[in-house]
């Protein structure tokens, strides 16, 4: 094998590995973030009130149970986006009409949660509407 070869075979080796190690090392984050939210939901939870938990509860699964059909909605609008981003040759009115409708998906599943959310705040007084805020934040970043 010649010089030229080597460190061509040298240099790919090693940005693989470096590739591998940074991929590697940003998995546990996200599965932390992932975690840490649904952790901070589950504690913030548990300092309601029982009955109140309970409302919340169904709140929250009627909420998912109505945003459900948007979600999928929008994950196609998201895949017929991709599909036409790699498309030849390129329809840009055709690419800014899509992510247009994915944005009045987005606004219409933002305003559906901030409905669902008012209406369980309706229910709960005022220092369970803390914790219920606290529930809302999100987590810092790492």
């Amino acid at each position: 094998m010649n010089a030229k070869l080597k460190l061509a075979f040298l240099a790919s080796i090693l940005i693989n590995v470096l590739l591998a190690g940074f991929l590697l090392g940003a998995l546990p984050r996200r599965f932390e973030r992932g975690v840490s939210r649904q952790q901070q939901m589950e504690k913030a939870l548990k300092e309601l009130p029982e009955p109140g938990q309970a409302r919340f509860r169904e709140k929250l699964d009627r909420m998912r149970k109505d945003i459900g059909p948007m979600s999928d909605r929008m994950r196609e609008a998201r895949e017929a986006a991709i599909r036409i981003l790699i498309a030849e040759p390129f329809d840009e009115g055709t690419y800014d009409r899509q992510i247009d409708t994915i944005n009045e998906l987005r606004d219409r599943m933002t305003q559906h949660m901030a409905r669902s959310f008012k209406e369980a705040a309706l229910d709960l007084p005022p220092e369970s509407r803390t914790v219920l805020a606290e529930m809302l934040k999100r987590p810092p970043p790492r």
